[in-house]
C-alpha cells in the first residue's frame, strides 16, 4: 500500500496504527505495572488475593496481545500489501474498534442512568474510547464506504 503513494486510505491505516500503538502502550504498561492499571480502571483487588494477577492478565496481557497482533497485521498490510493480510487486518481492526466503541457506549449508558457516575473521569473516558474506536476503525470505515 505504501508503494502506491499517499492516499486517504493510507491515512486511514496510519490513524489505525496510531490507535493500535496506544493500545499496545496501555497493555504493556498494565502488564508491567498492575498498580497503574488498578488506578486507570479505578478498581481494587479484593482480600482473597490474586487481584494484581487479574490486572496484569486483563489490563496488561489481553490488551497488549490484542492490539499488538492487529498492529503487526496493519503494518504488514501498509508496508507489503497482500490480500490475505489486508483481509485479516480489516477483520481484526473491525473487532477491536467495535470493542472500544462498545466500551464507550456502555460507559455512556452508565453516565445517563447510574447515580454518581457523571464524573470528569468518565466523560474523558468516553471521549478516549470513542476516539480509539474511530482511529482503529478508520480503515474499516473507509472500506465499508467503498472507498478502497
Amino acid at each position: 500500500m505504501i508503494a502506491e503513494g499517499p492516499s486517504l486510505e493510507l491515512l486511514a491505516w496510519c490513524l489505525c496504527v496510531l490507535g493500535l500503538g496506544f493500545g499496545v502502550y496501555l497493555g504493556g504498561r498494565g502488564l508491567a505495572d498492575p498498580h497503574w492499571a488498578q488506578k486507570v480502571a479505578r478498581l481494587k483487588p479484593d482480600e482473597r488475593g490474586g487481584g494484581f494477577a487479574e490486572f496484569r492478565a486483563v489490563y496488561g496481557g489481553l490488551f497488549l496481545g490484542l492490539h499488538l497482533v492487529a498492529l503487526m497485521l496493519a503494518l504488514a498490510w501498509i508496508l507489503r500489501g497482500g490480500g490475505v493480510v489486508g483481509t485479516t487486518a480489516i477483520g481484526a481492526i473491525a473487532v477491536i474498534s467495535a470493542a472500544w466503541g462498545g466500551a464507550g457506549a456502555g460507559r455512556t449508558i452508565s453516565i445517563m442512568r447510574d447515580p454518581g457516575v457523571q464524573t470528569p473521569f468518565n466523560r474523558l473516558s468516553v471521549l478516549v474510547e470513542i476516539v480509539m474506536a474511530l482511529l482503529i476503525g478508520a480503515p474499516w470505515f473507509f472500506w465499508m464506504a467503498g472507498l478502497s
